[in-house]
């Protein structure tokens, strides 16, 4: 048998369905936002970590002209080694769908008895068998290739090999394929041999060992990698490049995981709002039963207990939504979290969510409505009997508040007056829903300024600091003279360049050659690049080692600042450079110096590289220029091993770019709605407030439109005010976003002044907002006969 209190719960829950279900509905999009987010970041976390430490990822890996099983003998009885094993990577070029692409061949003695940096193997077969490939995983879009296909492959001076893919695999310790534009596939000792390819190899991946196994100090893996360098080179070898990550962390992990928690900051804003809009959908409840209220006292009900009905009934309405939000959560995670691990190159597929995340998700959503309701439920109980039993629904002080906000406002009409004033009656609810709609449209604006800010960089990188429309590649090295006049001949070309370059390392004092970077090298009156400067100047003919180095760059490697003199080890020899200058040239890890300067430095005056700057500037144009260009430079004996549209990478970087910042928007919609949520339920709680007074106005003869004008007014007054409200709001986040968006992704640039087409955007959105969160409280406000109104209680 149910107690009389709790059957009266449940008929008050069932006879105002329509505010019971905005109730839910309120909780229902804060969880699902928050917990989305918090599903995505703990499948991303447990595969970047379980999945990446259960490939055994190498402690250091260094780059050498060759390795010998000599060699490898000697680095694995080392005592801080435990494990080591060599592989050969090796550039190429690919032919997808008629483009020349880049690829990267790796090889090694057996690569399914590798137990460093192990590969995941996916369908098909493995190890790769000779005369056939597998492909990874992350490069099958790319290069339109899977299980059965044919790949054709060609290195350098050597003819073109079409090779089955026989398997797919997954190297989670590489960037994306199709996110490096890299064709990445696993081939055979034998089968590189075949293709032209050298049999030795030129990696070294170690294992350091401590007192439990693999080392997790990054200076002990340091210091071992110094160790081993030395034993490389007593052997008579060259170390090239040396690379210590962080241990037991993806590369890319801090990145995601920083990223993951911007969304979470939306989240937990969502339910913040979410929390507001339960406060005033329970004060709407007691609101509407302060005489039951008074009624129950008067028969003996301590306050207590009233207010535990009332809170027992927040928390059913949070269990429920709970019921409905934590599989809406889970799949929407899950589908976004497929999407972030991909961008490391993992897979969450066959990943249960932690069971942990979904607790929490439970209990925060049983007890938000609990905590929101507590300061009304309190306040609304706490009334005395006789306060109760005389409560006309507005008390003197609410009715006069909002005509003191516009007493003495002349030349109004007395509707629209009514309205802007009942729009100011009850201060602190007008407060909480314009902070719940402003907060919605601060985030909404400052997700189009991310979205603005990042085509705006985008476009500085393509359109101002890289003023040429293509890259051709070469297979071999050739003069620069004459790869610039051979291509200068093609109709369409406007200007062109050779350009020249190397990787490099700084030469640390400890002999370490960690960070390997890009060198690039052209003429300093370069027509086809204007980066600006952040510091010092740009290159001079002096004949100088002068070094221009990127923002990106001097991010990693701080010893690079401008005015300073390095050592950089480029081909295995150590040369001494001075850092004139910092540019701003995009999210690229480079540095910048003289073709002149760096062919002497190599002992090699010849180009593989030349970048085009065409006269037509439309895609189609610039995709029939290119392979008139190939088919022109082919003919002249200048083999090309690829070759790229910048407008094709353009596309790619910005699609890229803003799928990350198109979760932000639609977080901020949802935002936006429990904004709409909260301004119905102000208009619902006015109407219910205002009963009596909409049957005195029927009673003197105020139509159906004249009430229906009245609610939409009073609505449109606070959702211009929270559009007002919103714009200053947006600013401080707009800029907090930028920054931590770069930071993460990619810099772009913020500005404390908004997006005009956004706040426009924003205004539409309100008005919509209000006409359609006013639409139900309207109806109902014309529902109400006169009779009915006036007898009200």
């Amino acid at each position: 048998m149910i107690a009389p209190r709790w059957r009266k719960v449940l008929r008050d829950l069932w006879l105002h369905k329509p505010r019971t279900a905005l109730v839910v509905l309120a909780i229902v999009i804060g969880i699902t936002g928050a917990g989305a987010v918090l599903d995505a970041w703990s499948l991303v976390r447990l595969v970047t970590r379980d999945g990446y430490l259960a490939t055994n990822p190498a402690s250091a890996t260094l780059r050498v002209d060759s390795v010998d099983a000599a060699l490898l003998a000697q680095v694995r009885a080392l005592p801080m080694i435990r494990n080591a094993e060599a592989r050969r990577t090796t550039r190429s070029a690919a032919i997808v769908n008629g483009a020349v692409v880049s690829a990267l061949l790796f090889s090694s003695a057996d690569v399914s008895a590798s137990t460093v940096a192990t590969v995941v193997h996916e369908q098909g077969s493995w190890p790769p068998a000779d005369g056939s490939v597998v492909i990874e995983h992350s490069s099958m879009s790319f290069a339109s290739a899977g299980m059965g296909d044919t790949l054709t492959l060609q290195l350098e001076g050597n003819a073109p090999a079409r090779l089955r893919v026989a398997g797919v695999a997954r190297d989670q310790g590489l960037a994306p394929g199709w996110m490096d534009h890299e064709v990445y596939v696993f081939v055979s000792p034998r089968t590189l041999a075949a293709m032209g390819g050298k049999a030795s190899f030129n990696q070294l991946q170690i294992v350091v060992r401590d007192g439990n196994g693999a080392s997790f100090d990054r200076e002990v893996n340091r210091r071992a990698a110094v160790e081993v360098k030395a034993l490389v080179e007593r052997a008579g070898h060259t170390v090239l490049d040396v690379d210590v990550p962080i241990p037991g962390r993806h590369m890319h992990a801090a990145q995601m995981d920083s990223l993951l928690m911007i969304k979470g900051a939306f989240g937990v804003l969502m339910l913040i709002l979410s929390g507001f809009l339960v406060v005033n959908l329970m004060a709407a409840m007691l609101t509407g039963q302060v005489r039951e209220i008074g009624v129950m006292k008067s028969i003996g009900a301590r306050t207590s207990q009233i207010a535990v009905m009332y809170l027992a009934v927040a928390f059913a309405l949070g269990v429920i939504a709970c019921v409905i939000a934590i599989p809406l959560a889970a799949f929407v995670g899950r589908w976004y979290a497929e999407f972030a691990a991909s961008l490391l190159n993992f897979s969450v597929d066959g990943v249960p969510i932690p069971t942990r995340a979904i607790v929490l998700q439970l209990v925060v959503g049983a007890l938000l409505p609990v905590v929101a309701a507590a300061f009304p439920v309190m306040r609304g109980c706490g009334i005395s009997v006789g306060e109760s039993l005389r409560d006309l629904g507005m008390s003197p002080r609410d009715a006069g508040a909002g005509g003191g906000v516009l007493r003495g406002a002349s030349g109004v009409a007395r509707p629209l007056l009514l309205s802007l004033r009942n729009a100011f009656r009850k201060r602190q609810r007008m407060a909480f829903t314009l902070l719940t709609l402003a907060m919605g449209g601060a985030v909404f604006l400052a997700a189009l300024d991310l979205r603005a800010g990042i085509r705006g960089s985008v476009g500085l990188i393509y359109d101002e600091y890289n003023k040429f429309d293509l890259t051709i590649r070469f297979t071999k090295s050739h003069a620069a003279d004459s790869i610039e006049h051979a291509a200068a001949r093609v109709a369409g070309v406007e200007t062109v360049e050779a350009w020249t370059g190397a990787r490099a390392a700084v030469d640390h004092s400890d002999g370490m050659l960690e960070g390997s970077f890009a060198l690039t090298a052209f003429n300093p009156a370069t027509k086809l690049v204007a980066y600006p400067l952040e510091g010092g100047r740009w290159l001079s003919d002096s004949g100088a080692n002068e070094l221009v180095v990127s923002k990106a760059l001097l991010l990693t490697e701080p010893s690079l600042a401008v005015g300073s003199d390095v050592s950089l080890v480029i081909n295995g020899q150590s040369t001494k450079w001075h850092v004139v200058g910092a540019a701003v040239s995009g999210p690229s890890v480079t540095a910048y110096a003289s073709r002149a300067t760096l062919s002497r430095v190599l002992g090699d005056s010849l180009a593989r590289t030349i970048v085009v700057r065409t006269k037509a500037k439309d895609g189609a144009a610039q995709s029939e220029l290119i392979q008139r260009l190939r088919d022109s430079l082919e003919h002249d004996g200048f083999d090309v091993e690829s070759s790229q549209l910048m407008q094709v990478n353009r596309v790619v970087v910005e699609d890229h770019l803003l799928m990350v910042a198109g979760f932000l928007l639609v977080m901020a919609q949802l935002t936006v709605v429990v904004g709409g949520l909260g301004l119905a339920s102000t208009m619902s709680l006015s109407i219910l407030e205002r009963t009596r007074e909409i049957g005195v106005l029927r009673a003197i003869g105020a139509r159906h439109s004249s009430i229906l004008a009245m609610v939409q007014i009073e609505g449109l007054v606070i959702s211009v005010c929270s559009w007002l409200l919103a714009i200053p709001l947006s600013l401080p986040i707009s800029v907090a976003l930028g920054n931590a968006f770069g930071k993460v992704m990619f810099p772009v640039a913020t500005s404390w002044v908004p997006v005009w087409s956004g706040v426009a955007i924003w205004f539409g959105v309100v008005i919509l907002v209000s006409v359609v969160a006013c639409a139900w409280p309207a109806w109902r406000a014309t529902r109400i006969t006169t009779a009915a109104a006036l007898a009200y209680e």
